[in-house]
């Protein structure tokens, strides 16, 4: 049965994006993996009073952690791409040979289209160009994703190993952060006195355009499920992050629609579902 196949960054990515919709598919028992790029060694190390051996070994952490996520979101299988985190932009570490923002683009393509071709998704789900805010594994994640998307039953590109057959992905989206979720997000954190009203007023002219959104998918009943996946991601969630701090009478609005832009295959705008 063809799922869905979401291509992230880094472990936690998966959840702060779109925790909710894949918990809402996967109820409906819909197979799902994710694929993350890298292994996450350059995060923060958050809810440790000693961080420094964590950070030692972050990455082995953080694997622990997504599985843990996927676990308390209903999803079964996940994939690392096989890439070292990349940093910042403008880091040093942007330049280290086996970091993601460094990868050979047609290696890094192979990789994923070995794994598209495995698991033979009816939708896959990438970032859009500027990665959401710029992150260089972000970006990669695009342009990555992209090309394995548009590539995967190229013969001539990507010959076929044992046991493949090619595959096209029928539907191409781009997680999104809409203007209506960043505005009401603003409006809360100004209420929380945790923003002053000039960096609310940036917050709110921040995002997606609305009109430009294709899904709106409706995560409100799995809500508590998504925060819940958010705290298995321990390292890198404090208790007072943004997400976790919204108070329950305003989670419906706050976090209950994840956004989708459509690049490929995709249905009319406000049609409602990935599928």
């Amino acid at each position: 049965m063809p799922g869905l196949l979401a291509f992230h960054a880094h472990a936690d990515d998966e959840t702060i994006a779109m925790g909710g919709t894949m918990a809402k598919y996967a109820a409906r028992g819909i197979p799902i993996v994710v694929v993350t790029a890298t292994d996450g060694a350059l995060g923060e190390v958050h809810n440790y009073d000693d961080p420094e051996p964590i950070r030692q070994r972050l990455a082995e952490v953080r694997a622990g952690e997504i599985r843990a996520a996927l676990d308390i979101l209903g999803v079964k299988e996940h994939e690392f791409l096989g890439y070292r985190d990349s940093g910042m932009m403008g880091w040093e570490t942007n330049y280290h040979p086996n970091c993601f923002w460094q990868a050979d683009p047609n290696e890094a393509a192979s990789r994923l289209v070995r794994l598209i071709r495995r698991h033979q998704p009816e939708v896959m789900t990438i970032y859009d160009p500027f990665g959401g805010y710029g992150h260089p594994d972000h970006i990669n994640t695009h342009r990555v994703g992209l090309d394995a998307f548009y590539f995967a039953d190229d013969l001539r590109r990507f010959p076929l190993t044992e046991g493949e057959e090619p595959w096209r992905v029928p539907r191409l989206y781009m997680n999104a952060w809409p203007r209506r979720r960043m505005a009401a997000r603003a409006d809360m954190m100004l209420s929380q006195g945790t923003i002053d009203p000039e960096t609310a007023k940036r917050m709110r002219h921040s995002g997606v355009p609305d009109d430009l959104v294709t899904v709106w998918e409706d995560i409100r009943d799995f809500i508590e499920v998504k925060l819940e996946a958010l705290k298995a991601h321990r390292t890198q969630i404090p208790p007072d992050w943004s997400m976790l701090a919204v108070p329950e009478e305003d989670r419906p609005e706050v976090l209950g629609y994840e956004a989708f832009v459509g690049v490929f295959g995709a249905g009319s705008v406000g049609d409602g579902g990935l599928f």
